[in-house]
């Protein structure tokens, strides 16, 4: 009898802490890493800088075949890519030349695809990054 007073005495004490902790728990999602390939790769910054659309939203998608394609904010863009492992650069990039309001993203976006060297998929964002290891570029994947 006396095992039983000190048992529930005890789980009685271990509810009331229980109950008065103001311990929160954060649902956190993790979700897997997106494919480099044919995924839609909206840019999100360049050189540190957000990327504002002022005639076409800039993006990128890698095919199956080693091709790459997208816009460069206001031009089109295709071109050739080699990746291996985290290694990641671009070859005969070639793009169409009309006239666009603003070139800031079009010329800050070409400079990225010829200083690309490296890349990191973490869940649904890619990161670009130069010879010195510097972020040049942010895409989010984009699913329609």
């Amino acid at each position: 009898m006396l095992n039983k007073i000190i048992f529930l005495g005890l789980f009685v004490v271990a509810i009331f802490f229980t109950a008065c902790s103001n311990t929160t728990v954060e649902k956190v999602e993790i979700k897997p890493n997106v494919s480099l390939l044919n995924t839609y790769w909206k840019v999100n910054s360049l050189y540190g800088k957000e990327v504002e659309v002022f005639v076409k939203e800039a993006h990128l998608k890698f095919k199956d075949n080693n091709q790459v394609n997208g816009a460069l904010g206001c031009n089109n863009f295709f071109g050739k890519f080699e990746q291996k492992d985290s290694s990641l650069s671009f070859i005969n990039v070639a793009s169409t030349k009309m006239m666009c309001p603003n070139m800031k993203t079009e010329d800050a976006f070409s400079k990225v695809l010829f200083e690309t060297r490296t890349y990191k998929i973490s869940g649904e964002t890619m990161t670009f990054f130069n010879e010195n290891k510097e972020e040049i570029a942010k895409f989010k994947a984009v699913y329609f």
